[in-house]
């Protein structure tokens, strides 16, 4: 680590925060037609139009916020700093006609110097889920090691996007001379829509509630704060920071040229082939990866510089990129990283990156207390599978589409997929103050039943207002999830229109339910003991029939002719210990 001493101006002009956030972006901004010029912007559906108008909201379903000297979709990536409030994956899927899997979603508290980048549909009543910004990456691009959790700082470079597949228009427009027809376009103020409208009218003061978003990323660097880590393994140690970092050029769906291109007929949504995907926007070799690294509180008294070890992660066999880090000291001491994603390395430049940063002062000796988590079971109470299945069974070849593969073998070097039908499986990801691990052995899931669980956690916390806190996100899959990395022109020839539209539009995921309990260490065991738990989840889908109380169920359509599914929630339960080592 270089050590730098820097003049104090520099110092707070780098470290100290804005305190007047910068004005929220309009979000009506997505259609307007400066925004639209060249294929640029959304194209809301209007209200009286044919159900084909739904496809405008994928033409394209993420849309650049500012291409600058750019044609559509090219823009520059945008950094943008926060506080993580929440972490999720989507429970109940994404459009797999642009996904090759389903999203993490990252919900962020944005800084107020980067408040620019929030629009007023964020904030609104039809506002976040949390936070005032979500950052998504498809599940499959981004590794569990950078997951955030709730409180962690987070830096992100990334496209700044219209998520144009949710318009929201609240309050409606009115027709300029009917203005009692209601609208959401111009469109909506002539005939056949509106028989008696004038030629010429116009819909006006329309709201739109589009959200601003970081989708996908490019570079994140994820700070663990309040823990204690080791600098040589991953496991507990003195109190630190610890800094995940991710780089990628791979930001699956939305991230890809073909698939966020405006077509001129929404239509051709239907018949264009982005699969596999292969013409990736971001260039993570344009600049180098800088970001802050926050330190822990500074001891009494200890004027020496943080101990810095940087850790890699980058994927086997691919070029390992050099990390500088430098110390900047003042009232809110950092530690300044740049990862240098510039510099060919053998003759290869660097592409997929991780790494991780452990900081911590030399003289910190605040007590810890180092506790392991095991997971030892997963019961599942409800599957949350439907009794009769959106769509039936189809057996087809993985490129061959047409071919039933249930009656002849596939092409060589083709594999047989199974699409609609019942659907088996579920996915739980678990995290312990930021740490998330997948649950095992649940793909073949249909019934309730108990799975047992081999998951360990170690984790250090301060033994004095430390707490230890778990949090779970999953979902049951359904007909959605058969079909990710497919366009929606190999739907329609698997399915057909009818069946396309209940696959995609009615059988999505289900959600399993919250767990989220929290231990102060207080509440921990006494040093050299364990304590055992049984939680189960909260919330969430599924019930039983309101009398046939055994049938469990997700909808009424589940249950016996005139009864109701009393919806209780509460899906699975986790059996774990917590054990104090010292």
């Amino acid at each position: 680590m270089r050590v730098a001493a820097l003049a104090a101006g520099f110092v707070l002009a780098l470290v100290t925060p804005v305190t007047s956030p910068a004005a929220y972006i309009d979000s009506n901004g997505a259609v307007s037609p400066e925004t639209q010029m060249n294929g640029g912007g959304c194209y809301p559906a209007s209200l009286t139009g044919p159900p084909t108008e739904q496809l405008n909201l994928l033409n394209p379903e993420w849309a650049a916020i500012d291409v600058g000297t750019h044609l559509p979709p090219e823009s520059d990536p945008v950094a943008l700093h926060g506080t993580v409030v929440f972490a999720k994956i989507n429970e109940g899927g994404d459009d797999p006609g642009d996904h090759d899997s389903d999203d993490q979603n990252t919900l962020i508290d944005v800084d107020a110097a980067d408040m620019g980048l929030v629009a007023t549909g964020n904030v609104g009543p039809h506002g976040e889920e949390a936070g005032t910004l979500e950052w998504e990456l498809e599940i499959g691009k981004y590794p569990l090691f950078a997951w955030a959790g709730p409180g962690d700082r987070i830096t992100t470079v990334g496209r700044w996007i219209w998520d144009c597949g949710h318009p929201d228009p609240d309050p409606l427009g009115s027709c300029s001379t009917t203005m009692s027809q209601q609208c959401i376009v111009d469109s909506d103020c002539a005939a056949p829509g509106c028989p008696t409208c004038l030629p010429g009218e116009t819909c006006v003061g329309t709201v739109f509630n589009y959200h601003s978003e970081i989708h996908p990323p490019q570079a994140v660097a994820v700070t663990r704060l309040g823990g204690g880590y080791s600098p040589g393994r991953r496991r507990s140690g003195r109190r630190a920071t610890r800094t995940d970092v991710w780089i990628t050029p791979d930001g699956g769906g939305a991230g890809d040229r073909c698939v966020v291109t405006h077509q001129a007929d929404s239509l051709q949504q239907a018949t264009i082939e982005c699969f596999p995907l292969s013409e990736p926007l971001a260039d993570v070799n344009a600049s180098d990866f800088a970001f802050d690294v926050p330190l822990p509180p500074r001891p009494a008294g200890d004027t020496r510089p943080p101990r810095v070890k940087v850790r890699d992660q980058t994927p086997s066999g691919l070029p390992r990129p050099a990390v500088t880090t430098t110390f900047v000291d003042g009232p809110t001491p950092v530690v300044h990283a740049v990862v240098d994603m510039t510099t060919p390395i053998a003759g290869q430049l660097p592409s997929m990156v991780g790494k991780a940063v452990i900081a911590r002062w030399r003289g910190d000796r605040t007590p810890m207390a180092r506790v392991r988590l095991q997971v030892t079971a997963l019961d599942i109470l409800n599957p949350l599978k439907p009794v009769h299945p959106a769509v039936s069974q189809r057996m087809r070849c993985s490129e061959t589409s047409s071919q039933d593969c249930s009656a002849a073998p596939c092409p060589p070097g083709e594999t047989c997929r199974t699409f609609g039908g019942p659907i088996p499986g579920w996915e739980v990801f678990l995290e312990a103050n930021g740490n998330w691990q997948k649950l095992a052995g649940l793909d073949g899931i249909m019934a309730p039943g108990s799975v047992p669980q081999s998951l360990r956690y170690d984790e250090a916390v301060p033994a004095t207002g430390g707490v230890l806190r778990l949090h779970a996100t999953g979902h049951s899959l359904d007909c959605r999830e058969s079909v990710y990395g497919m366009s929606i022109r190999r739907d329609l020839e698997i399915f057909g229109v009818t069946d396309t539209l209940t696959c995609l539009q009615d059988a999505q995921s289900h959600d399993v339910g919250e767990f989220a309990p929290t231990f102060t260490a207080d509440a921990l065991p006494p040093r050299g003991q364990s304590a055992s738990y049984v939680t189960q989840s909260v919330g969430g889908e599924g019930g039983s029939c309101s009398t046939t109380t055994s049938q469990l169920c997700l909808t009424a359509a589940d249950c016996p002719d005139s009864e109701m599914c009393d919806v209780t929630g509460g899906s699975y339960r986790l059996h774990y210990t917590i054990t104090r080592k010292r």
